[in-house]
């Protein structure tokens, strides 16, 4: 597996996320700092509620801290314009949600190429670069099927060429096998690894310690604080019964 090497694609410095106010007020993330390398997939876990979905939030730029910092690329996510941010997420977000999110009327190539057209690329060109992205992921093959002509990891596969098409190397991934059964759940993720080894950055959100054993390090998180982490993923088993700080 990959080390981190350079400056962190992404990096969350401090970072807290407080909703509402007063009596309503709800801490869902509380001083987090977290890296994520070149080449690098750090896997998080935690129990319901903890703040997992929130912190892929705050990394795709799909929400903004209440304090600290969430840079992207280098660039602080906090000091872009909304159309800034939009490009920035076009360009270098991409995720990979349990429900998949592929558009029913589009093929696999369609699907694959429509955050290149969004961002005005031209048809033929964001065609090439996604059937290269969903060759790369071994779905060639279904370029021209829709999604309901393939099966649910055919369907993720193309969830991950879409995510990872074009110059985009950071992927978020929320419970990514989530609706597969474990082999099918394994071959996802031994294809999001070998997207990492490649040189893309990945944060993997997940229940199954046996799926965050792909991963560099695991992240523990625990009512919005990160309580452990550790760079060796078998310990993840461990890490569920007997987080440190608890």
């Amino acid at each position: 597996m990959s080390a981190s090497a350079g400056a962190p694609l992404l990096e969350l410095i401090r970072v807290s996320r407080v909703h509402g106010e007063g009596a309503t007020e709800v801490h869902a993330l509380t001083d987090v700092s977290l890296q994520v390398g070149v080449g690098e997939l750090v896997a998080v876990m935690g129990p319901s509620g903890s703040g997992k979905s929130t912190l892929l939030n705050l990394a795709g730029g799909l929400d903004r801290p209440t304090t600290g910092q969430v840079r992207i690329d280098g660039r602080d996510v906090a000091g872009l314009s909304h159309r800034g941010l939009a490009e920035l997420r076009r360009r270098k977000v991409g995720f990979v949600f349990q429900d998949l999110n592929l558009i029913p009327s589009l093929t696999a190539a369609e699907n694959a190429a429509l955050p290149l057209e969004l961002d005005g690329v031209g048809v033929r060109q964001a065609r090439a670069s996604a059937l290269e992205s969903l060759g790369s992921v071994g779905v060639a093959e279904l370029a021209d099927r829709f999604p309901e002509e393939m099966s649910g990891g055919q369907q993720q596969r193309v969830a991950i060429a879409r995510a990872l098409v074009g110059e985009r190397r950071l992927v978020l991934a929320d419970e990514p096998t989530g609706a597969l059964d474990s082999h099918t759940g394994e071959s996802v993720l031994r294809v999001l690894r070998a997207r990492c080894d490649e040189g893309a950055s990945g944060l993997l959100v997940t229940h199954e310690a046996r799926h965050a054993a792909w991963a560099d390090r695991v992240v523990f998180l625990r009512d919005g604080v990160v309580v452990d982490t550790t760079g060796a993923p078998p310990a993840a088993e461990e890490l569920l019964d007997h987080p440190s700080g608890v």
